[in-house]
């Protein structure tokens, strides 16, 4: 059994001292003193015992500037995909943004309610047949002339065209 100090076990955890200190105090790390009344801890076991025992892991990496130290925190006793925190502050910033924008959008008028738009079609497509239907009685007013069979035969040439397009 080898047997190192708490902070050889913080720097092989890739995890501060005061986490550490803070796993053994919360008993998620056994600590045992050697001969010498120091406080060490088993190497071999450590981060076993760490990881089944951590609901949360730090891992300790630097960036290219070294004088920066980056946590990491990860949910470790679920086998769910959850994202890191980072990630998830990222994604709901970007959805908020985005909330606003459309916000901005409407009220400078550049969006609008797709039951406005629905409606509005509703009623240019209700007057177009109306106007259409209408056409077999305006030329028998105009165009005295017309017998029977011809407005007839101009009502009917309206509403067949009137099918075609709501099939289409």
């Amino acid at each position: 059994m080898a047997l190192i100090t708490r902070k050889q076990a913080a720097e092989k955890m890739g995890v501060t001292i005061q986490a550490v200190y803070g796993a053994i105090k919360e008993g998620r790390l056994t600590a045992m003193e050697d001969d010498k009344g120091k406080i060490v801890i088993n190497s071999e076991t450590m981060v076993a015992e760490w990881n089944k025992k951590s609901a949360f892991r730090r891992v300790r990496t630097t960036s290219k500037n070294s004088n920066v130290v980056v946590h990491k925190s990860r949910l470790s006793n679920t086998n769910e995909s959850i994202p890191e925190y980072e990630e998830s502050k990222a994604r709901t910033e970007h959805l908020k943004a985005e909330l606003l924008e459309l916000d901005r959008k409407m009220k400078e008028k550049e969006l609008v309610p797709m039951d406005d738009v629905e409606n509005k079609w509703c009623d240019i497509i209700t007057t177009a047949r109306t106007k259409l239907l209408g056409i077999s009685s305006k030329a028998k007013q105009r165009i005295p002339d017309l017998d029977a069979n011809a407005v007839s035969c101009l009502d009917d040439i309206v509403r067949e065209a009137l099918e075609e397009l709501s099939v289409a």
